[in-house]
């Protein structure tokens, strides 16, 4: 089973799709912040988060709480596609809706070996894995640039090579980060 969760309006073939509002019609009514998920155990083998996961768990109970539920729905090798705003984009911080960053550093958190090498290492990160009983691996990461950039680059007035420390000093370089996450059991 593929779940294209908090779809909104844009509801995807081969998906259950499932959003908090009635507004789109989605396959399932359900709020991502109620738990448990209307899903069994071990049942789903894709998870589509497009522009989802940031407007989700302002508090950290209920944040883990939903890692939590997608782990458990979530069969072994299960790929979750997350699409969010790049947290130093307009689209990000002008949306009040938006309740948390998503980042790369975020979602490693939840990595089971990286929570051990940092324990051996005295690094001071969370290690949510361990403390949630979950394992999610970050096999992907892809950015996409805001379209001033794209422009600069394609007119040869930035270098690629440039873009990471641009991104690091400005705002609105990177408009959205795309993660693939894989359940690991």
């Amino acid at each position: 089973m593929k779940l294209n969760l908090g779809c909104g309006s844009k509801k995807k073939d081969g998906f259950i799709n499932v959003d908090k509002y009635d507004t789109y019609k989605p396959d399932i009514v359900h709020d991502l912040e109620n738990f448990p998920y209307p899903f069994k155990d071990n049942s789903v083998t894709e998870i589509l988060l497009s522009h989802v996961l940031e407007h989700l768990g302002q508090n950290p109970d209920i944040f883990n709480s939903i890692i939590k539920e997608l782990y458990r729905i979530s069969i072994n090798g299960c790929l979750i596609d997350i699409r969010v705003p790049h947290p130093r984009h307009d689209d990000f911080l002008s949306d009040p809706t938006h309740v948390r960053p998503i980042t790369i550093l975020t979602l490693s958190l939840y990595d089971k070996q990286l929570n051990l090498k940092w324990e051996k290492d005295g690094a001071a990160n969370t290690p949510l894995a361990i403390i949630n009983n979950v394992n999610f691996v970050i096999k992907d990461v892809r950015y996409k640039l805001d379209q001033k950039y794209e422009n600069l680059i394609k007119e040869n007035k930035v270098k690629k090579e440039k873009l990471d420390d641009y991104a690091h000093k400005y705002n609105n370089v990177i408009k959205e980060i795309k993660i693939i996450w894989e359940v690991i059991k």
